[in-house]
């Protein structure tokens, strides 16, 4: 383990959500590269430097077993991220966890640490930029948000933002951060590059 004994982190749990279909990139982003690193490779370096537990959920352990790391498949397949959220939060060993999707190539810790520190009392965190879109896969998220997940997957809920109404929440307000960028698109992939 080589997490930072000074982050307020060390105490959480890092998880990569990298299951999705990539449907809108047409290849498989876990492993789009950025630099020398695949994208995943990378984020699993950044995280394993300030948690000391880091965790994928994907359906295809087999894929990833090269990174040595615990990979969490979907307890029910075909229910999409929130069923890989709420299995892999099962899995977890620690009450509190930060959740990132793969396709978030950039992770501030610093944003990470703020948000952190506001899970007193709520559920979860989940940040909200300026234009008042909130990223639920850039969040935090405890343990006690496995029933009440589930209970809406039950009742065919399973889009994360609608379960979300049902848990306590604190909304981060993003003001000077950077924004979040997600690579949905080839064209995402090739900005941020031409950004690197």
């Amino acid at each position: 383990m080589n997490a930072s004994k000074a982050s307020p982190c060390n105490s959480c749990t890092a998880i990569i959500l990298a299951g999705g279909s990539a449907k809108r990139m047409g290849k498989d982003k876990r492993f789009l590269k950025v630099g020398n690193e695949q994208l995943l490779d990378r984020q699993v370096r950044i995280l394993k430097n300030f948690f000391e537990d880091v965790i994928i959920s994907a359906n295809d352990p087999e894929k990833l077993a090269y990174l040595n790391i615990p990979v969490v498949k979907d307890e029910n397949q075909g229910r999409g991220p929130l069923e890989g959220l709420t299995s892999v939060l099962k899995a977890s060993r620690t009450e509190y966890n930060f959740v990132v999707a793969v396709d978030i190539p950039t992770i501030d810790m610093s944003l990470v640490e703020k948000m952190r520190s506001h899970l007193d009392h709520v559920s979860a965190v989940i940040p909200t930029c300026i234009d008042g879109r909130q990223e639920p896969l850039f969040a935090f998220y405890s343990k006690n948000c496995i029933p009440i997940f589930r209970s809406a997957m039950d009742e065919g809920e399973y889009a994360i933002h609608r379960a979300l109404k049902r848990c306590p929440v604190y909304f981060f307000p993003m003001k000077d951060e950077t924004p979040l960028k997600n690579l949905n698109r080839e064209e995402d992939y090739e900005s941020y590059l031409r950004g690197q």
